[in-house]
């Protein structure tokens, strides 16, 4: 599954403030600087993916099938942040748009590859 960088950065988001297993569009629109009609599009997105679901009083969760994208993407993300941040020495919001842009673009499969080099050190 490709998601757009917009998608992407959402659903680390969520999946970041997911500790207690719930979220609310509140606490993403915080986190992300954004407004909450925003959150709400995006959320309707997400949902017909199958990567969260929104119950009453807009109570978020992230599905199982969520949880491993989210899981894929966060230790991709850290690798290649880790990259662009340190070794080229660019500033962290112009890494983070970077790292973005290419997860975006990226295969599921090389998504699978990076995730699994992060975990084993390589």
């Amino acid at each position: 599954m490709r998601l757009t960088a917009t998608q992407i950065r959402y659903l680390l988001a969520i999946h970041t403030l997911s500790d207690d297993g719930i979220v609310r569009s509140a606490d993403i629109a915080g986190s992300l600087g954004v407004t909450k009609p925003s959150v709400h599009k995006m959320i309707i997105q997400l949902s017909k993916m199958d990567l969260i679901t929104k119950e009453k009083y807009s109570v978020i969760r992230v599905t199982e099938s969520g949880r491993f994208f989210a899981q894929q993407y966060f230790d991709s993300f850290s690798l290649i942040y880790g990259f662009l941040s340190k070794q080229l020495n660019l500033p962290q919001d112009t890494a983070e748009e970077g790292v973005l842009a290419i997860l975006s673009s990226m295969e599921t499969e090389k998504l699978k590859f990076i995730s699994l080099q992060n975990h084993t050190g390589v």
